[in-house]
Order: C-alpha cells, then sequence, then structure tokens
C-alpha cells in the first residue's frame, strides 16, 4: 500500500474516532437532561439544584469514560499507522550495521544475511544455504550453550556471537547478533605482551667449585657475568646483580615467549663456561614470574619460582604463571652443600612447632623403603626430645622394613610408638602437626587422607620437587643435593640432639637408609654423605647388623633374576626389563634389578617395568647422564637424578612402554 494511501487511512480512522466519540457525549447529555426531568417530576422534594447536581455528576462520569476510551483508540489507531514505518526503519538498520547478522532455519542453514555478512565473506558468490559451521567453525548449538556469547574467528576477524530465538506460526527460526571484537583483542594482546616480567638468577655452584681453587672464583663469576649480560641485552631486558652471584632480571612476556620457545638455552651457555680442568660445569638456576598483579605479587612468584627450581636440584628454569608452572633444563647433577647451616635453621624451627603441637604423626611415602622409615625414626626422636606425644604411620604389612622394625623391638623408647593408618587418623585433631619424610609428593603418602586434614605441616625431601604444594607446608625443607632422607636427619639430630639421647640401633636403623639410597656408598654421595655417617657410626651404628638388613631370600633373589630376561636396548644406552606376575614382587627387588641393569658397560640408564594386577610399577636409574627423574615425571612419577619411580594403574603395559619411551627420547633430546 502506498504510503499517502497508509496516512490517509490512518486519519479516516481518527475521525471516524472522533465523531464516535462527539455522538456518545451527545447522547449521554439527552440521557442526563431526561433522568434529570424524570427524577424532579417525581420527587419535587428534592429540589431542581439537588437534582441538576446529581444530573451533572452522572454526565461528567459518563463524559470521562468516554474520554479514556477516546484516548486508548486514538493510541491504538497511531500504534497501527507507525508499525510499517518501523518495521522499515528497523529492517535497514539491521541491514547496515556494520558487524555480520543473520538467520538461520532449523537446519543451521542461513536464509538471510545482512550487508556486513555480504562484505565478510565477498568472495563468496552467494551464502544462502550455507551451513553456520562452514562459515563460521563453530555450530548452531555452539553459540546457543553460550549465554555470554560464543567467540567465532572468521576471514582474520574475531566475534562475539549471540543467539536469539525467533518463533512463528509456521516455523522457528535463529537469529544471530555479532559483535566484532578484533581491535580490542589487538590491544588486549599488545597490553599483555607489554606486561612486566620479573625473574630471580642465582649461580648455583661456583662456590663450591672454587674451594679448592679460591683464585680463579672471581675470573670465573666474571665469565658467566658477561654471558648473562649478553644474553640480557639480546632480548631487551635489564639485569642487575643485587647480591654476588645472585640477579635480579626484568623484562616484558612478549620476550618471556621467545626465551621459553629457546628453551632457556642461557642454561646450555653458562654450562658451557670452564673453570680450570675441572669437569663439574658451572650452572645456573632461574625463577620467572609470569603472573597477573602488581609488582610485589610478581617479585614473590619470582622467589618461589627460583626456590622450586633449587629444590629440584638446580640448573634449571621454572616459569611459574597464574595456573602453570613449566620446567627447562636439569640435565645435570646436583652439587652438594657444605654448609650445615640450613639443617641447624631447619631443626630449631621444627623443633618449635613440635613443642607447640597437641601432638605429631609422623610418616613416609607409601610402601616405605629403609630411608623413609629410619628418616621417620629420626624425626620421632627429635619429637622425644621436644618432650610431644608422637606416632610414627607405617603399614604393617610392609614387608620392606620388617627388619628395621625388629630392630626397635628392644628399644623401649619407641614401643606403641608405630600406628596404622585407621589409629592415625583417630590420633589426627586440632593442633597436630604432621611431619612427612622422604617423599614432597603428597599423594603418595602412606596415609593422604591425613594430609588433607592436617592443620599443621611439615615436610623434609631429598627428592626433586615435582610441583609446589597445593598448601603450603609450615616447615619446607627439600634438598636434592643430599644422598638420601636420612642424610638430611642425621645433619638435624647432630645439631640437636644431646650425645646420649640416640642409640646405637636407632643409629643403624637410620644409617640403614643411607646405604640403601647410595647404593653401599656407591652413587650420589659427598661429603656431607659421609660425615653423617661418622657421626651415625660414632653413636654406635653396627655395621654388620646394618648388613643383616640388606640379606635377601632365594624367592626375592629369584625375583630379581627374572628382570635379566628379555632386556630391551632403547636407543643404544638405556635397558628396559618388563615383568608380569601375580607374584607380590617387593619394590627392594625392582629396585635392585634397575640398579644392576645400570651396571652393565654402555648403559647410561636402566628401567625395570613391574606388572602386578592392574598396577604397573616402574624403577629408574641412571649412570649420572641422564636425568630419570625428569622422565618419570613425563609419566606422573617423579624421584632425583639418578633414581626415580612411577605407579601407574588401570593401563596397559604396552602403553606405560610408549609413554617410557617418549619420555626417553625426550630426555635424550634434552641432552644432544
Amino acid at each position: 500500500m502506498p504510503k499517502s494511501t497508509k496516512t490517509g487511512k490512518s486519519r479516516n480512522d481518527l475521525r471516524g474516532v472522533r465523531k464516535e466519540t462527539a455522538w456518545a457525549l451527545f447522547i449521554a447529555a439527552i440521557v442526563c437532561m431526561t433522568v434529570y426531568a424524570v427524577v424532579l417530576a417525581r420527587a419535587p422534594a428534592l429540589g431542581a439544584l439537588k437534582c441538576g447536581a446529581a444530573a451533572l455528576a452522572l454526565y461528567l462520569a459518563v463524559a470521562a469514560a468516554v474520554y479514556f476510551l477516546f484516548e486508548r483508540r486514538k493510541k491504538h489507531a497511531r500504534a497501527e499507522n507507525l508499525v510499517p514505518v518501523m518495521g522499515k526503519i528497523m529492517f535497514d538498520a539491521v541491514l547496515q550495521m556494520t558487524t555480520p547478522i543473520f538467520i538461520c532455519d532449523s537446519s543451521d542453514r542461513l536464509i538471510w544475511y545482512n550487508t556486513a555478512t555480504e562484505e565478510l565473506y565477498s568472495e563468496h558468490n552467494k551464502l544462502y544455504g550455507e551451513s553456520v559451521n562452514e562459515l563460521f567453525g563453530v555450530s548452531l548449538a555452539d553459540i546457543r550453550a553460550q549465554s555470554d556469547g560464543k567467540r567465532i574467528e572468521c576471514e582474520g576477524r574475531s566475534f562475539i556471537a549471540k543467539y536469539s530465538h525467533i518463533r512463528t506460526e509456521e516455523e522457528d527460526f535463529a537469529l544471530i547478533l555479532t559483535t566484532e571484537t578484533t581491535e580490542l583483542d589487538r590491544l588486549r594482546e599488545d597490553l599483555t605482551a607489554g606486561e612486566p616480567v620479573v625473574g630471580y638468577i642465582i649461580i648455583d655452584n661456583l662456590a663450591e667449585m672454587m674451594q679448592y681453587s679460591s683464585e680463579q672464583y672471581r675470573p670465573a663469576a666474571m665469565r658467566v657475568d658477561e654471558v648473562l649480560r649478553e644474553w640480557a641485552d639480546r632480548f631487551d631486558g635489564v639485569l642487575k646483580e643485587y647480591e654476588r652471584d645472585k640477579y635480579i632480571f626484568v623484562t616484558e612476556a612478549r620476550v618471556l615467549s621467545e626465551l621459553t620457545a629457546s628453551k632457556f638455552d642461557i642454561l646450555d651457555r653458562v654450562r658451557a663456561v670452564k673453570v680450570d680442568d675441572t669437569s663439574l660445569p658451572l650452572t645456573v638456576s632461574i625463577g620467572v614470574s609470569n603472573v597477573i598483579g602488581t609488582f610485589e605479587e610478581k617479585e614473590k612468584a619470582a622467589h618461589a619460582a627460583l626456590e622450586l627450581a633449587l629444590q629440584r636440584g638446580g640448573d634449571q628454569a621454572v616459569v611459574k604463571g597464574d595456573f602453570t608452572t613449566e620446567f627447562f633444563g636439569g640435565v645435570t647433577r646436583s652439587v652438594q652443600k657444605r654448609s650445615n647451616v640450613q639443617a641447624r635453621v631447619v631443626s630449631n624451627e621444627l623443633m618449635t612447632r613440635m613443642k607447640n603441637a597437641s601432638n605429631v604423626l609422623i610418616m613416609g611415602h607409601s610402601h616405605a623403603d629403609y630411608d623413609a622409615f629410619g628418616a621417620c625414626v629420626g624425626l620421632a626422636k627429635i619429637a622425644m626430645v621436644c618432650g610431644a606425644r608422637v606416632n610414627v604411620v607405617v603399614d604393617a604389612a610392609n614387608r620392606d622394613i620388617i627388619g628395621a622394625r625388629r630392630m626397635l623391638d628392644g628399644e623401649e623408647d619407641f614401643l606403641g610408638i608405630f600406628v596404622d593408618r585407621a589409629d592415625a587418623l583417630d590420633l589426627l585433631g586440632v593442633g597436630t602437626l604432621v611431619v612427612i619424610a622422604d617423599v614432597s609428593n603428597l599423594k603418595i603418602v602412606e596415609c593422604p587422607e591425613i594430609v588433607e586434614r592436617a592443620e599443621n605441616l611439615a615436610v623434609i625431601d631429598h627428592h626433586r620437587k615435582v610441583a609446589e604444594f597445593e598448601k603450603e607446608p609450615d616447615v619446607e625443607y627439600i634438598d636434592p643435593s643430599a644422598s638420601s632422607a636420612c642424610e638430611m636427619i642425621s645433619e638435624m639430630l647432630e645439631q640437636v640432639l644431646p650425645r646420649d639421647e640416640l642409640s646405637a640401633t636407632e643409629a643403624g636403623v637410620i644409617l640403614a637408609g643411607i646405604i640403601l639410597d647410595t647404593g653401599q656408598f656407591t652413587k650420589n654421595t659427598g661429603t656431607r654423605t659421609f660425615a653423617a655417617a661418622m657421626y651415625l657410626r660414632d653413636r654406635g651404628a653396627d655395621m654388620s647388623a646394618v648388613r643383616e638388613l640388606f640379606k635377601e631370600s632365594f624367592e626375592d633373589y629369584s625375583g630379581e633374576a627374572k628382570f635379566r630376561q628379555g632386556v630391551e636396548i632403547y636407543r643404544g644406552c638405556c635397558a628396559i626389563s618388563v615383568v608380569e606376575t601375580e607374584e607380590d614382587l617387593s619394590r627392594v627387588i625392582v629396585s635392585k634389578a634397575a640398579d644392576n641393569l645400570v651396571k652393565v658397560e654402555g648403559i647410561k640408564a636402566a628401567f625395570t617395568v613391574l606388572r602386578v594386577g592392574d598396577s604397573v610399577k616402574i624403577s629408574a636409574r641412571s649412570g649420572g647422564e641422564i636425568n630419570v627423574q625428569l622422565i618419570m615425571e613425563e609419566i606422573g612419577g617423579g624421584g632425583h637424578f639418578e633414581g626415580a619411580a612411577a605407579q601407574i594403574a588401570d593401563t596397559s603395559t604396552e602403553d606405560v612402554l610408549v609413554r617410557l619411551k617418549a619420555a626417553i627420547d625426550k630426555a635424550i633430546e634434552k641432552i644432544n
């Protein structure tokens, strides 16, 4: 219908409404006068004035009602007149909008789209009938599922698409409205890329390497300093030495992406710096914060990342983000520190916590060995000196520690000390201090439920830390350079325990832990290791009694021999042996088998794989060139450089071997 015709029709409608209203008022006036005459004739006593007032009131009421109806009909007539006008305005506005808008039918096919959609896909001749998934890479269901809008990418531009439902008498349709965010995303990326990044760098072992060649200390430090500054300049960073051999590094997030892409090759460049004829390379540890927040928060995160790098053995970089932690490097063994200062500080702090605790619960990792058990015994002794009520959580069915437990049968101090998981949970209360030894992965402790419920926690371990704790311990002492947890506990005992408090039997149990983890003092030993052993021998540890603990039964000897059959040499330097059995072979047997395999000429790392039921256990040993801890971390385990392990449930042996070989490949690539 032409516009003039529509307008004329609307005016005629308004005239009709006015005419009807006038007639209604006229009739109402006649009715009111008639009522006035009748009432006055029949009730003259009321008087003409009262009758006239009543008739006037009636007329005004009728007039008001008629006026109200007139206004409603007039608005309705105007609205009907605006419907076609507004429809055309809205259609033109949608058609000319600068972001894509389109309508789909029930089969997700386009049936209408605006000019912006057509321009976006200018190379397409026809968009009608195309599916949403083909054009935008997401289905209509995906867009509908996101109430706040679904992010879509097309033709190098980004949009937020929102879904609206259109229902008609015949069919349902979907209206998709989009808002372009390309420029906003680019600005956000620029801001993120320019976000400051804070890092700490420390030279790990320069002081230790220079203890016998002090005149080379400064030249070596200057060479490392030169390498670090050249590296910082290359990446447009600011490097400042705030203390001897310690640096702070500030750069931007875009630079951090380059550093991670290069896998922090500065680690290799520092390692290439040679000092005299020493075979041990110089190394640095780096902690980098990639969190969003204030400079104070970034500095704290960088410091935490550096601590984690050191607790994992040094010679590596740790990048801590808001939700992730990345590790780079870690291809050299840790260097033992000579100072006992940290052991003394930790001992004093731990004793303070024990004195203030209502009771103390101590435990090691599940399937405890002599190192975990011996460390628990030493910690229990410290708790006794503090006057604390103490218990050690053990698995009574664990035959790997039966010999050590028998040694303590005659020790009065340890009568009734050992409890199982159920009793330990009953002992856990308000103010209980839980001390974990020989493990930093709190998911594989003897009783994880105790850790989850504990208010106060202390962790003492010599394995490389896998990741940060969900709950920060009150006391944390992790030193991967130590040969064993018993070595660390021996140092603590030497600092705080009166000379006659440690019996010969207790010293022997702790010494057994050191002997186990060092392979009879043949691996991962240093001056600290022998100093700890000398301390325990001085307290009366009987080597002959300790040697009896390491004698194995004929059944264990036969079980270990199974790993010598069908050994696979992988990558020319890694031995892998797999045994599947229903027998309950000891974890010690699996470890001994790996120890023996790594002694074979040409073997740099050995992996013994044992399948019992639905569980697969792996014991890994290194000859000193390959970091088996990193390999075990890849498949969910952990440990330290020369010895690590993993336990995987509900998977096939074939799948475990595939994952193990992939982890070996990755570790060898790092070295090469």
